[in-house]
């Protein structure tokens, strides 16, 4: 039975279009997988930041009575 040549470059067609989608996709599914370590490693950053600055708060406060700065000469 004879095939249709249209039907062979619909065909062919789509099957460029195929690996086309598959490769984008592939490279869509890296980038996300990329922007999620980032924001993973930006997550344990600010908890880190926040903890320092619960550490500093909890701190007394600094008025500057403490400095010994040298008497007038």
């Amino acid at each position: 039975m004879p095939v249709d040549p249209r039907a062979e470059d619909r065909i062919r067609a789509l099957e460029e279009r195929l690996v086309d989608l598959e490769v984008r996709f592939a490279f869509q599914q890296q980038t996300l997988d990329d922007l999620d370590a980032v924001v993973r490693e930006f997550a344990v950053r600010v908890e880190h930041l926040e903890a320092a600055l619960a550490e500093l708060r909890a701190e007394p406060a600094f008025d500057g009575a403490e400095i010994d700065e040298p008497g007038p000469r």
